[in-house]
């Protein structure tokens, strides 16, 4: 597994002695917009872009770890909040950030993560979607993202307060697979390339057998007793999902010695434990497992993908991939239907064989092409899934529209903590450097989904959006979980 990057020093424009002293991150007379990241590897890359359509000479846009983001709009008085980390599906905890915020005077734009797949059909859509995110929960003056007409619908049938303020949006991060987004990715497919040469990429989606924090998360998420009504139905999802994950490592030592020439990168779902991949993998020759870096860049630089009905299954193929969809366990109640219907599915490890081979004997492996019915049933529920419709533009204009309501943000106290918190975060470095040699994060879990920001890696995608938008934009680099955009 590949090494997280060291944080760097700061930019120029924030050196460490400059930000030690300087008492308030917030620029003065500048309205503040909140954009909160919970795993870099699946939504840093289109918050930096939305930043970049945001950005304008009158507003800061800070964007970092959700937690330090909330805690920031805590000392905050107005500003707006974008993304889905405000609210909490546990019912002791729905409201408290929201809450928290709100007596603050600032405005949300909610826009979940995962809103639109989910397992079984239709109902159960609805269900598990107002389960992760209720309408109802918000103030009538915030707004709710829709990734597609399906959930625009069901959240216009639930009459909330914020009822007028429902707005079809679709989703960033799969507007990014879109052609026009390749050079923001074209530096680190090259360099993907060149350190794996050819590849096959895994995709795993087992969280509800393997998650990160301990086999009981999903029992203790939902208050689940001995008696319970749902604990027979969790056990069996659980041993669903965990004999899927030992065929899945199965075909990893299969394909490996199937496909001699080629590397098998298992990349799991952010929310997935790696120790049981990182243990059997040491065994399987040319398997490695990787969790960082872009998931557009892998996608585009792998010469085939196969997943298990997860959403990087439809990303894949949206970015032109070669796609096999691997089910080797039957269960309609547990599967995908929206990301089965990309790839060519395959039920046993031969088939998977058999059509890798026959697809690496072309120049470049076939794209499956939907169905008309199979296309007309994504959009309904992910709007931007063809090149032709865009999610950054309505964003965009949605965050706008909300933001000239509102005054310049001010500070309720000293933000000092927060300009010295880079500092700090170095000496620290230093001292582990020097005399624990084997540190590693207190919680491993929240490391792996957020492992920092690197300037480093930012910075060149950062040109691309100045290019893209055609606007000038100055980042601030306050620590590595929080930084700042402004446009001058």
């Amino acid at each position: 597994m590949e090494r997280t990057p060291p944080f760097q020093p700061p930019h120029p424009t924030s050196g460490p002695i400059a930000r030690f002293f300087h008492a308030n991150i917030l620029e003065a007379g500048k309205k503040a917009l909140l954009f909160p990241v919970e795993t870099i590897s699946r939504e840093l890359d289109f918050k930096l872009v939305l930043a970049g359509y945001c950005a304008r000479p009158g507003n800061q846009i800070f964007l970092g770890n959700h937690t330090d983001i909330y805690t920031l709009g805590k000392r905050l008085s107005h500003g707006l909040y974008v993304g889905k980390n405000v609210l909490n599906v546990s019912p002791t905890r729905l409201r408290e950030c929201y809450d928290d915020l709100k007596k603050n005077q600032f405005r949300v734009i909610y826009l979940d993560e995962e809103g639109a797949i989910f397992a079984g059909g239709p109902e159960e859509w609805k269900k598990e979607m107002v389960r992760k995110f209720d309408p109802r929960w918000l103030n009538a003056e915030d707004h709710a993202c829709a990734w597609g007409t399906f959930q625009e619908q069901l959240y216009h049938d639930l009459k909330p307060a914020c009822e007028k303020n429902i707005v079809l949006t679709g989703h960033p991060r799969f507007s990014l697979c879109h052609d026009r987004f390749l050079p923001l990715y074209q530096k680190e497919i090259d360099g993907l390339k060149q350190r794996h040469g050819k590849f096959i990429l895994i995709s795993t989606n087992f969280t509800r057998g393997n998650f990160g924090t301990g086999a009981d998360y999903f029992f203790k998420r939902y208050h689940v007793k001995p008696e319970s009504p749902m604990r027979a139905s969790l056990v069996e999802e659980f041993a669903y999902h965990h004999q899927k994950l030992g065929l899945f490592i199965r075909l990893v030592s299969r394909l490996s010695d199937s496909f001699p020439d080629h590397k098998i990168i298992l990349r799991p779902h952010p929310s997935e434990g790696h120790e049981i991949y990182q243990s059997i993998l040491n065994y399987i020759p040319r398997a490695e497992i990787h969790v960082h870096g872009s998931l557009t860049a892998w996608l585009r630089a792998a010469d085939a993908l196969i997943h298990c009905g997860c959403t990087t299954g439809i990303e894949g193929w949206l970015c032109g991939t070669y796609v096999l969809n691997y089910q080797p366990l039957h269960a309609d109640v547990f599967e995908r239907r929206i990301p089965n219907l990309v790839g060519e599915r395959c039920e046993a490890e031969d088939e998977v064989v058999s059509k890798l081979q026959n697809a690496f004997s072309f120049d470049r492996p076939p794209h499956t092409t939907l169905p008309p019915e199979s296309l007309a049933l994504m959009k309904s529920l992910i709007d931007n899934v063809e090149q032709s419709t865009e999610s950054f533009e309505k964003l965009a204009a949605l965050v706008e529209s909300v933001e000239n309501e509102l005054p310049a943000a001010t500070a309720l106290g000293s933000l000092t903590a927060y300009s010295r918190r880079g500092v700090q975060e170095k000496m620290k470095k230093f001292v582990r450097s020097r005399f624990i040699k084997s540190w590693k994060p207190r919680n491993a879990y929240q490391h792996q989904r957020f492992p920092g920001l690197d300037p480093a890696v930012i910075e060149p995608k950062l040109d691309f959006v100045r290019q893209l938008t055609g606007r000038r934009l100055v980042t601030k680099y306050w620590s590595s979980k929080l930084m700042s955009v402004t446009c001058e």
